[in-house]
């Protein structure tokens, strides 16, 4: 399991004023769909926060802290749901929380959670991304995601040496 975050001119913070955040999530995604990892990963694209714009939804509170607003989530996996072949993709309205994600794989590694939800782990109490996929399926051929800028622009770049996010 790895965890990669852009730098801040790469993200889709609005602050960077920046186009280079959809192109540089592509340029990971194509990496690793066109290598010989493709068909053991699932890939797990989250905002770590809502960016400013407006939600209709009330967050939930579950605890002293709540959910926060909502962000998108995207799984890209060899077994991600498909709702049919003429209409790609799978919207789950199961509702998540970051938590979700580290409960899926402690799930599959049959591991035990960080820590109790009173104590500001939220992995027991969050529903697992596990509707989100089909292990039944046989695993799809990966589809190169188009972007405007290729991965030489983000292998080229020098480090920024920034925080990665300090909002």
């Amino acid at each position: 399991m790895s965890w990669v975050s852009p730098t801040k001119a790469d993200s889709d913070h609005p602050v960077a004023h920046s186009d280079l955040g959809p192109s540089w999530v592509a340029s990971v995604v194509n990496a690793v769909g066109e290598s010989s990892y493709w068909q053991s990963t699932a890939i797990i694209v989250v905002w770590d926060d809502w960016g400013g714009w407006y939600d209709n939804a009330a967050p939930k509170q579950l605890d002293y802290r709540g959910l926060g607003i909502r962000v998108p989530c995207l799984i890209i996996s060899p077994y991600a749901k498909e709702t049919s072949t003429s209409q790609p993709g799978y919207v789950s309205h199961t509702q998540y929380e970051f938590g979700s994600i580290l409960k899926f794989i402690e799930e599959a590694y049959n591991l035990k959670p960080l820590g109790q939800t009173k104590a500001g782990y939220s992995d027991q109490r969050a529903t697992s991304i596990e509707d989100s996929f089909d292990f039944t399926q046989k695993p799809r051929k990966f589809t190169a995601i188009p972007s405007k800028y290729s991965i030489s622009h983000f292998l080229r770049e020098p480090p920024s040496n920034e925080p990665v996010d300090t909002e």
